[in-house]
């Protein structure tokens, strides 16, 4: 078979890889707008398909070596955790299927392979995912906006349509999901635009944010907005300052994971979470109540942790603590939180060498990172099987953005 003129034979063989990008990235938006929950099945999918590229990636060596060691120990902690599974109730499929720890192996494998494969198409082929990407973020953030504005309206036409109608609350509710993907999303869709260079990208961008603030406003999302904000800030600081900027989310980073427990049960004693409960609003009020409670549990198995998915056993907690750092603590302790500090120190020294290479790819990475860990930090738990699958995805997203964007220059 003959060679297109003009197109290496490396482009060919990576359309298979670019078709499943293309498909994630529209997929993506479209899933976080009306079943959020479906971007773990989306991405399961995609790292089925692109096993056989595997053979052309370059995974990241030492921050999966830590992520690996992080889930061998999770199932070592089943032997002492209250929420270990009893073989003998597994008789379905079904049961199985609601097995955190199996689903959670599963994850690490699948996901990981979706962001090592995907990570070694060509930039031809990662050309037309980032522009499905843009139009995606972009169409979802107007829709979110709308919605918002308007209480739901386009999710219950749009639910009304497929025979399974839900109130007004309930559409506002499930419109303020899609918010999360749109903030993770942003920054690689602001990394696009900015290298794309047409007129009146600036005014796009800044719109673009605005319909996500509001939508996340209107829709009740507090963490978004919060994310969105830290997450600028980072972005700024990297454009500015540059490296020293990113090395100094390091041990910033590591010190959440590290000192959260610690930093809680100190807020408690010298009367701060005391000051905030007059001030916070009830669901920010709940979470300073559960968050106390989880420290205050951990110091009983600081080491050890109280085991694997412990943290749904107790009755003060609402399945998870609402903080990525503290459920690490609670349930892996110190060795557990100490895993994930490394984790994501190595993701941030990559960025460092992102950065110094180009600051507006390390700038892109720094404020999606600093979203995904605001969010966690204040609404989702750990296994959450859709919202890891978001983190991946995002962090896909980054690379089809900096290959694109290295390619516009």
């Amino acid at each position: 078979m003959t060679q297109p003129p003009g197109v290496p034979a490396a482009e060919q063989r990576t359309r298979w890889l670019g078709g499943l990008a293309v498909f994630l990235m529209a997929m993506t938006p479209l899933v976080g707008y009306l079943a959020p929950l479906g971007s773990a099945t989306v991405l399961t999918l995609v790292g089925l398909l692109a096993t056989p590229g595997l053979a052309r990636s370059r995974p990241p060596v030492l921050p999966m070596f830590a992520l690996l060691l992080l889930v061998l120990w999770a199932v070592i902690s089943l032997a002492w955790s209250p929420a270990a599974p009893h073989w003998g109730d597994f008789k379905r499929s079904k049961d199985l299927e609601d097995l955190t720890i199996l689903k959670l192996v599963l994850e690490v494998g699948l996901y990981a392979t979706a962001y090592a494969a995907l990570g070694g198409m060509s930039t031809r082929s990662a050309r037309l995912a980032s522009r499905v990407m843009a139009v995606g973020v972009i169409l979802l953030a107007l829709l979110t906006f709308l919605d918002g504005l308007s209480k739901g309206v386009v999710y219950m036409a749009l639910r009304q349509l497929s025979g399974d109608p839900v109130k007004p609350d309930i559409a506002v509710v499930k419109v303020s999901m899609g918010t999360y993907t749109m903030v993770l999303l942003f920054w690689p869709v602001v990394r696009l635009l900015d290298a794309w260079k047409f007129p009146g990208r600036n005014i796009l961008i800044a719109l673009t944010a605005l319909m996500i603030l509001i939508g996340a406003h209107l829709t009740g999302a507090d963490a978004p907005i919060a994310a969105m904000l830290l997450a600028g800030v980072a972005w700024l600081g990297v454009r500015l300052i540059g490296k020293p900027f990113v090395r100094a989310m390091i041990p910033i980073v590591s010190a959440i994971f590290i000192f959260a427990p610690m930093a809680i049960l100190w807020a408690v004693r010298s009367g701060l979470f005391a000051w905030l409960h007059v001030l916070a609003p009830p669901s920010w009020d709940a979470r300073l109540n559960i968050w106390a409670y989880a420290a205050n549990l951990t110091v009983d198995h600081a080491l050890r942790g109280w085991g694997f998915d412990a943290a749904r056993t107790f009755l003060g907690i609402p399945l998870h603590t609402h903080n990525a750092a503290l459920q690490l603590w609670l349930e892996l302790g110190s060795v557990g939180a100490a895993l994930a500090a490394a984790f994501f120190a190595w993701i941030l020294y990559r960025i460092v060498g992102q950065t110094e290479e180009n600051r507006r790819d390390g700038a892109m990475a720094a404020a999606t990172l600093t979203a995904f860990l605001v969010i966690g930090g204040v609404s989702f738990g750990v296994w959450q099987e859709w919202w890891l699958a978001l983190g991946v995805i995002a962090a896909i997203a980054c690379g089809v953005a900096q290959k694109t964007s290295a390619a516009a220059k």
